[in-house]
């Protein structure tokens, strides 16, 4: 039975290059946030809305810098939760790995629910397919479906799941590109482009403020590229790379997606017409700002019709495509939160099992499945986001904490 285990806790094997890890970066952070959530947020900041991608980018990137600098001097999985437990304790330790690896998991059931929303909207709107049942429980089905998909993919080994997640993000990033290109021709080509931004803030900075916490959850994505330190190729060089240049990319590509949102969108008298059959409480004569927010998780995907050739259909596709490279880096990072955690003999020792084929922490990444699974059928999707928002807020503090800590004691991060 000792030999068993032995072969199971065999250590996780160095597969993944900087390309990978920064796909899985980018494919985290441009996830439901820019898709879901850029109308939403526009209906509480308004043409201000590429200032609330920009000025989370800026508050986010102190964070980032200590995940960088920990994940390139501690190249473990684990990653805060590691992080806590060299500066802080295990006590601290048992409190952020629980946070992490729950967190995940949440993340991944928000992507889930939003894979199933799009796939819902693009298989009953184009084509009339119901399966015959309910659009709620067709939204479930491919919930679920998205779920199993992806813990077997993490299952089948970290050089597959970097593979799917490079391929899903460079579809979906390739779309918006192309939606960013097409809107500022168009909008660089009108006579008076800033009359576009005015006022500027409609509803003061509460709105901008409010609009900053909706879409906060798109700029936690980096932390996952140091969870595979373990498992990258030269990780000291490679991990703090990786979060530097996807972050990079990833508030150049939101700040760019918020001035095109508002900038060459005309309120049209169809776009009005299909925002008040979307439901009700539309103001009168209301500013294309609020017709977009009116939308909610749509409000992207309707605007991208007046950039695009049918721009509608094609931002559902990348949705679906974002929302599953979210999925799958979410929940990449989920199982080797619980591997490290089970190594520690903080979670059950079955987490730290290792396939003695696939290396992947396999027990690991069937319990996370499982869990994310359960959240995507059994919660509505405002409080997956809400909750989700929350964990990495106190996940963060603590890690920033830890970082303070260990630049003073540890000679090498000097």
């Amino acid at each position: 039975m000792a030999t068993n285990d032995s072969s199971e806790e065999a250590s996780l094997v160095r597969t993944l290059s900087l390309f990978d890890i920064s796909m899985i970066g980018v494919g985290a952070m441009i996830g439901a946030g820019i898709f879901v959530l850029s109308g939403l947020a526009a209906g509480e900041a308004g043409p201000s809305l590429f200032l609330v991608f920009a000025l989370n980018g800026f508050v986010t990137i102190f964070t980032g810098m200590a995940y960088a600098e920990l994940g390139s001097a501690i190249p473990e999985a684990g990653g805060g939760y590691l992080w806590v437990r060299e500066a802080l304790g295990r006590s601290q330790a048992f409190i952020s790995g629980w946070m992490s690896w729950f967190a995940h998991a949440v993340a991944g059931s928000l992507y889930c629910l939003g894979f199933g929303s799009f796939v819902t909207l693009l298989l009953v709107e184009y084509f009339g397919i119901t399966f015959g049942v309910s659009e709620s429980i067709l939204h479930k089905i491919f919930a679920v479906f998205a779920g199993v998909l992806f813990t077997y993919i993490n299952y089948r080994g970290a050089k597959e799941t970097g593979l799917a997640g490079n391929i899903v993000t460079l579809i979906k990033v390739t779309v918006i590109v192309l939606f960013i290109i097409a809107g500022l021709g168009a909008y660089l080509g009108t006579p008076n482009p800033a009359a576009d931004f005015r006022p500027f803030l409609p509803k003061g900075f509460s709105g901008v403020f409010i609009a900053m916490g909706l879409t906060f959850i798109a700029f936690e994505g980096y932390e996952i590229i140091v969870q595979s330190g373990e498992e990258v190729v030269n990780p000291k060089e490679n991990v703090p790379k990786a979060v530097f240049y996807s972050m990079l990319a990833v508030v150049t590509i939101y700040m760019l997606v918020g001035v095109v949102l508002l900038g060459p969108i005309e309120l049209t008298p169809g776009l009005l017409e299909a925002a008040q059959r979307h439901a009700t409480g539309l103001p009168e004569d209301p500013a294309l700002w609020q017709v977009l927010g009116h939308f909610g998780e749509l409000g992207f995907a309707r605007a991208a019709n007046q950039v695009l050739p049918f721009g509608t259909l094609l931002i559902l596709v990348a949705g679906i495509f974002s929302t599953l490279s979210a999925l799958n880096a979410t929940t990449f990072s989920s199982t080797r939160v619980g591997f490290a955690m089970g190594r520690d003999y903080v979670l059950p020792e079955a987490f730290k099992k290792v396939h003695p084929e696939k290396k992947t922490p396999y027990l690991s990444v069937f319990f996370s499945g499982a869990l994310i699974i359960g959240m995507a059928v059994t919660l509505p999707i405002e409080d997956v986001a809400a909750a989700t928002d929350v964990m990495f807020l106190l996940l963060f503090l603590q890690v920033n904490y830890a970082a303070i800590k260990l630049r003073r004691e540890r000679e090498e991060m000097n």
